[in-house]
């Protein structure tokens, strides 16, 4: 009898979890992305690039379990008329530029709540400047690393990570943050943001051994004016300082980046004032070797222009968007964008910046039409207008692009 309740004192608490354990996962939330992508680029000197891709993401979620929760998400891209194949690309050593299909695990991770703190280790999209998921195609980067979440001071939020991998979103390969360049090296990130009376300010150092050390600022606010005011000003400031630190194994020299924008907003209407300023030093980023920039899509206000060139060494860029809402269903934008590049700062082996780029006019109209929740339909039409004068390696030569973007989402 005495071993019958030893057993049943034992056994009764391992019943009992495992009914919270079937609840964990009965309880658990399913969501997704049903996408369909279309995109069409005539480019003037380079190939013309052309794709119709279906796929998404599907994700699944645990009720949480004292404090653990799983979550996974399974990305996929399917070509139906596939991306042509473009050589220049294959400088990101993980991309996938012959067209075919991606599937992927690209979410697999724990976490743990602890009062205000939030632990998460294994596959995962991250939201910061410098590593985020860049999801503006068909799938998201994704990363392989621990991170951290405080929220104990209030309006403030401590962030950290440690982060051993990435894939990029046109890739289904995790591998070292700085493979491209032939050897492995980690990213320790540490950053904090705080948001009280509309205003959010953010701050976070990327450290890589022997790479770089990464340090950016940001502070925005929506409103300017009182409450009582039929117009409304909002701006916001960003800068960011990268030096070479250790070996230096990217010759890596001292760079920055500086922008600013101004936004005047009267009802339904808003016109926005931007600005971007880089340093000598390629950032060489997105749409490039993703070292020196970041691992993520663009940080810079000037972030819609086609090839990222507002990232290039020694370019200013201005431009401004123009846009009405119409009603809560459709957001249409007219957007300018004018890119002054250096030519000798980008022809210049030995900076590693041998990749001179002609200076250049972007003309893009973009709407949004959500008619519920579940339903976007997202355009995008662009023309940018390259002058070739402007550089030695394109003089008398026509080199413009017309680009076409159509995204459909279901999201459930």
């Amino acid at each position: 009898m005495k071993y019958s309740i030893s057993a049943l004192a034992f056994i009764l608490p391992l019943l009992l979890q495992g009914e919270t354990l079937h609840d964990t996962f009965a309880n658990g939330k399913v969501s997704g992305d049903i996408r369909t992508f279309w995109y069409d680029g005539q480019r003037d000197l380079r190939t013309d690039r052309t794709a119709l891709t279906v796929g998404g993401i599907l994700s699944y979620q645990t009720a949480p379990l004292y404090g653990i929760r799983a979550n996974t998400s399974f990305f996929s891209s399917n070509g139906i008329t596939s991306l042509t194949q473009m050589p220049e690309s294959g400088q990101t050593s993980n991309l996938k530029s012959d067209g075919s299909a991606i599937n992927v695990l690209g979410e697999a991770a724990l976490s743990y709540t602890y009062d205000d703190t939030v632990v998460k280790y294994g596959r995962q999209r991250l939201n910061t400047p410098l590593t985020n998921d860049y999801y503006n195609r068909m799938l998201p980067n994704s990363f392989e690393a621990l991170t951290l979440e405080n929220r104990s001071i209030a309006d403030v939020t401590l962030k950290g990570a440690y982060i051993t991998k990435w894939k990029y979103k046109d890739s289904d390969r995790f591998i070292s943050p700085t493979e491209n360049y032939g050897f492995h090296r980690d990213i320790l990130m540490i950053g904090a943001t705080s948001q009280k009376g509309g205003i959010k300010n953010e701050v976070y150092d990327y450290y890589v051994p022997d790479v770089m050390n990464a340090l950016y600022i940001q502070s925005e606010t929506p409103k300017f004016l009182p409450d009582n005011s039929p117009f409304n000003l909002s701006g916001a400031v960003q800068y960011l300082k990268e030096n070479g630190v250790g070996d230096e194994l990217i010759g890596l020299s001292s760079t920055y980046l500086i922008g600013t924008k101004l936004g005047l907003h009267y009802g339904d209407w808003s016109l926005t004032g931007l600005f971007t300023k880089i340093g000598d030093q390629s950032l060489a980023g997105t749409g490039g070797r993703y070292a020196k920039m970041g691992w993520g899509g663009f940080i810079t206000y000037t972030d819609f222009q086609i090839d990222g060139e507002t990232e290039n060494a020694g370019a200013i860029a201005y431009g401004t968007v123009l846009t009405h809402h119409f009603g809560k269903t459709l957001e249409a934008s007219l957007k300018y964008l004018r890119i002054n590049q250096s030519d000798a700062k980008q022809s210049n082996p030995a900076s590693l910046t041998d990749n001179p780029r002609p200076d250049s006019d972007e003309y893009n109209l973009d709407a949004t039409y959500q008619p519920t929740k579940e339903i976007r339909l997202r355009c995008r039409l662009a023309y940018i207008d390259y002058n070739p004068e402007s550089t030695n390696l394109y003089k008398n030569r026509a080199y413009d692009e017309v680009n076409t973007r159509i995204i459909a989402d279901y999201l459930f």
